[in-house]
């Protein structure tokens, strides 16, 4: 069990990183992307609408996939520009 101030810090976390995720991937895709490329936008898609859902029931889970795909959207960024 989470502390409500846990809670507050974690759903915190979670935006910040859904956010950088979300402008990292607008970025990419305004580019001309490889099949692997796209692939990876596909999978922090993904992981950011995991995440979304998971939030409710699970909300650790939930912050782990949320920086996942920060992580992975921050990645790709680089190789992009």
């Amino acid at each position: 069990m989470l502390t409500p101030e846990q809670e507050r810090q974690y759903n915190a976390a979670m935006d910040q990183s859904l956010r950088r995720a979300q402008a990292n991937i607008a970025v990419v895709s305004k580019r001309r992307l490889s099949s692997e490329q796209k692939g990876i936008v596909a999978q922090v898609q993904s992981f950011m609408e995991q995440a979304q859902s998971t939030r409710k029931t699970n909300l650790t889970a939930a912050k782990s996939l949320a920086e996942r795909a920060d992580v992975l959207a921050r990645d790709l960024a680089r190789t992009v520009k």
